[in-house]
C-alpha cells in the first residue's frame, strides 16, 4: 500500500531534523516559492550570469522542504557552484572535499584561484572569452551554474525519489531565514530540499 503523501513528508522532516547542525526544517508553501522564484529570476544581465538550476529543481517536486543549518552540518557530497560554458563544459567548480582537491593538485591544467575553487580550463582562454568583442558576438558563453545536488539522507527513505537539494540566492537565503525567525547570521544557512513521492 502506498504511503500518504503528507506522511512520506513527516518521515523526510523527522529524518533531517535530528542531522548535526540542523537548526529548524520548515515546508516551502506558496508564499515562499513565489519568493524564493522572484530572488532568482533575475541575474541573465550580470557579466557571468548564474543559473541556479539546483533551486529550480528542487522546487519542481512534490514537496520542497527548508534547512536552517550551521556550520555543523555536513559538507556537501559534490560541488554546489560551477563554470561552465554554453555547451555545457565545466570550466571550473567549488571544492567541497579533499578527494576533489586532491584530484585537482595532480591535473596540470587545473588552476586554483583561492583554496575553495578550481578553474580546469586555462584562464587566459576563459579570460579571452570574456573580453567585450567576444561577448558581443556570444553574450551567453560563459554561467555560474548551482546544480542540484544529492542529499542522500532523504534518497534512503523507501517512499521517495527524484530528490535534490540546493543553496538558494543570498537574498533568498535571507528572505528564508527571517520567515522562520532567525537572523541574517553569515554562520547560519538555508537549503532547499525536493523530493517526489514514489508509486508503488
Amino acid at each position: 500500500m502506498t504511503k500518504n503523501p503528507d506522511d512520506v513528508l513527516q518521515e523526510v522532516l523527522d529524518t533531517i531534523n535530528p542531522l548535526r547542525g540542523v537548526l529548524h526544517v520548515g515546508v516551502i508553501n506558496d508564499e515562499l516559492r513565489k519568493g524564493i522564484t522572484k530572488f532568482e529570476m533575475d541575474k541573465a544581465g550580470q557579466l557571468i550570469p548564474v543559473i541556479n538550476m539546483g533551486v529550480h529543481e528542487s522546487l519542481n517536486r512534490d514537496f520542497t522542504v527548508v534547512i536552517i543549518k550551521n556550520a555543523s552540518f555536513r559538507p556537501p557530497p559534490t560541488a554546489t557552484v560551477q563554470l561552465v560554458d554554453n555547451k555545457g563544459n565545466i570550466l571550473g567548480e567549488e571544492i567541497v572535499n579533499t578527494n576533489q582537491k586532491e584530484k585537482y593538485e595532480k591535473d596540470e591544467k587545473a588552476e586554483f584561484i583561492n583554496p575553495d575553487f578550481v578553474l580546469i580550463e586555462d584562464k587566459k582562454d576563459i579570460e579571452e572569452a570574456l573580453k567585450q568583442e567576444n561577448l558581443e558576438e556570444n553574450p551567453t558563453k560563459q554561467a555560474f551554474v548551482l546544480p542540484p545536488v544529492q542529499f542522500i539522507e532523504v534518497e534512503e527513505l523507501d517512499d521517495t525519489c527524484d530528490v535534490v537539494s540546493s543553496s538558494p540566492d543570498p537574498l533568498a537565503d535571507v528572505f528564508l531565514k527571517n520567515y522562520f525567525g532567525f537572523e541574517d547570521d553569515p554562520k547560519l544557512a538555508s537549503i532547499l530540499v525536493g523530493f517526489n513521492v514514489k508509486d508503488k
